[in-house]
């Protein structure tokens, strides 16, 4: 018992310098971009490597691994709960990308407005 306490203890000490959260890290994904993201990797992989991925989706490679790796089908409210999440953080990063292109220049995939983000017309 005492030496499961002090396991523990150090487990959550080592959590705490490491910084390190409980749990899957922020969506910043929404589903329509997760689904965009596998489709040009299966069609083009050629073209679009994990790097590239990842700076076209404005992510860490590891989050196009995890995209990549996970077949997950929510229901759609779990699904929709998760844009808006992914949306809200969309909107609180300062200049964030909002658009995908091709090597080419032609656009891929642009993100929806976010909740927060004024209008066409508001002041």
């Amino acid at each position: 018992r005492v030496r499961r306490r002090r396991v523990a203890a150090r487990t959550e000490r080592l959590r705490r310098e490491l910084g390190g959260g409980r749990g899957a890290p922020e969506r910043v994904l929404t589903w329509q971009a997760m689904e965009q993201l596998r489709f040009l990797r299966q069609e083009l992989p050629e073209e679009w490597p994990l790097e590239r991925l990842a700076q076209g989706f404005g992510v860490s490679t590891d989050v196009v691994r995890r995209v990549l790796r996970g077949r997950g089908c929510p229901s759609p409210r779990r699904r929709l709960r998760q844009d808006r999440q992914a949306l809200s953080a969309v909107a609180a990063a300062p200049g964030a990308e909002r658009e995908v292109r091709a090597p080419d220049g032609t656009l891929l995939y642009r993100l929806p407005r976010g909740q927060g983000e004024p209008g066409p017309g508001a002041q």
